[in-house]
């Protein structure tokens, strides 16, 4: 090949292989970043605190105006702080069965739901809890008031109660769908109204169902090709909200539910995910299998969290809350709470 001819090859194939390099760069750029296994990040300081029991906690609460937490479990457990964790009390519940959902309207109203269709009620920051009349025997998972008086739950079977006056009585709704349904929950009102009408519920076999008159009628939502048990479900407005499940699936929305597209969940590493949490759009959470704990800066992606302290957590964990950005909550069993915190 004489220089000549070689020079104008070169000259012709050194674009295409640099066109061809800056679309791979391109690509991984992209890629969903992911926390490496055992890889600890300084970011955030996770401390056990005492719960001083054994039993499964399925739930925490914090209520936002007065830092008061609540915490939900097996064996009728309701455990309180107003000290952010340093010390717990146990309140009397009026129940033995598993309790899985905890929700105030403020430092004092409250609600818990549990197994055999039990709900109790709190008007007395939990000092006293009083039983309510359901009229359902099925295992209610999930609970969310939007006030004192609107709420709903769900449960299994497809079971979706409602009630328009605190709780003391309810009413079924038709959810139209007879699988076990895990966790609900509702959009606050938009800007100028006060209705709250726009609620989502998540169960098994992929099932997410939406409401946009307040439960009256639910209907079938599509996630294309999510089969899989869907456990937690939250929403910051009427447009944008997640979901999580098992194997790790993290769906998304920004369009009230239109579509429920994967978000990246390499972080979750195949785990089942239990419960997610946004602080605002923009800053979510979520927990879930051996100890799992997922942070979104951007809610889109999502970065594997583990301390010192959590990496020794290999137990699932079912529940997580946050009073603002820099502090939260995350309960699972054996009676494992952990206080999450921005690093100062």
């Amino acid at each position: 090949m004489s220089k000549k001819l070689a020079l104008v090859l070169v000259l012709i194939l050194l674009p295409l292989a640099l066109a061809f390099v800056g679309c791979g760069g391109e690509e991984e750029t992209n890629e969903p970043t992911e926390q490496k296994e055992g890889e600890l990040t300084k970011d955030w300081k996770i401390t056990l605190q005492s719960s001083g029991l054994e039993t499964t906690l399925q739930e925490v609460f914090v209520d936002k105006g007065s830092g008061q937490i609540w915490i939900v479990g097996n064996e009728g457990v309701i455990l309180h702080s107003s000290d952010k964790g340093n010390t717990w009390e146990k309140q009397n519940s009026e129940v033995t069965g598993t309790l899985y959902s905890v929700q105030f309207v403020n430092e004092k109203e409250g609600w818990v739901s549990g197994e055999g269709g039990a709900i109790i009620r709190t008007k007395d920051g939990g000092k006293t809890w009083e039983k309510l009349n359901t009229g359902v025997t099925e295992a209610m998972r999930s609970i969310f008031f939007a006030n004192n008086s609107q709420g709903w739950a769900v449960g299994d079977g497809g079971k979706a109660i409602g009630t328009k006056d605190g709780g003391t009585s309810w009413n079924p709704q038709d959810t139209g769908t007879n699988q076990n349904l895990e966790a609900v929950i509702f959009a606050p009102p938009e800007p100028g109204l006060a209705v709250i009408d726009k609620g989502w519920a998540v169960g098994v076999n992929g099932t997410i169902i939406y409401t946009s008159n307040a439960g009256t009628r639910w209907t079938p939502q599509s996630n294309k090709t999510i089969t899989k048990p869907l456990y937690g479900v939250f929403v910051t407005d009427s447009k944008k909200g997640w979901i999580v499940g098992k194997d790790g699936t993290i769906l998304r929305t920004t369009n009230g539910g239109q579509v429920w597209g994967p978000s990246a969940a390499a972080a979750a590493q195949g785990k089942s995910l239990y419960d997610v949490y946004f602080i605002n759009a923009a800053d979510g959470w979520s927990v879930g299998s051996g100890g799992k704990l997922l942070h979104s800066p951007d809610g889109r992606e999502w970065d594997g969290i583990m301390t010192e302290t959590s990496k020794g957590i290999k137990d699932p964990l079912w529940g997580i809350a946050f009073l603002d950005s820099s502090e939260g909550w995350a309960v699972g069993d054996k009676g494992v709470i952990l206080h999450i915190q921005k690093a100062q």
